[in-house]
């Protein structure tokens, strides 16, 4: 069982469990896939295709999009 997001959770353990949910939400086959990047295996990035039909991706952070949804939230 993962952690559940508190209010009186450190930021760095908000983010870290926004992170893991990211993680498995976002991950969704060839379309749209979570994958390490780096030399460190435990940086993720989200690749998406970058247009229909093409097969060049884009990279967003998964740490960076899980710290503006925690700011969101």
């Amino acid at each position: 069982m993962s952690a559940r997001l508190q209010p009186d959770l450190p930021l760095h353990q908000r983010i870290a469990i926004i992170e893991a949910a990211l993680e498995r939400a976002l991950d969704r086959g060839p379309e749209m896939s979570v994958e390490a990047h780096g030399p460190n295996a435990s940086d993720l990035s989200v690749y998406v295709i970058a247009r229909p039909f093409d097969d060049a991706r884009v990279a967003h952070d998964l740490h960076d999009i899980a710290r503006e949804l925690e700011v969101l939230l």
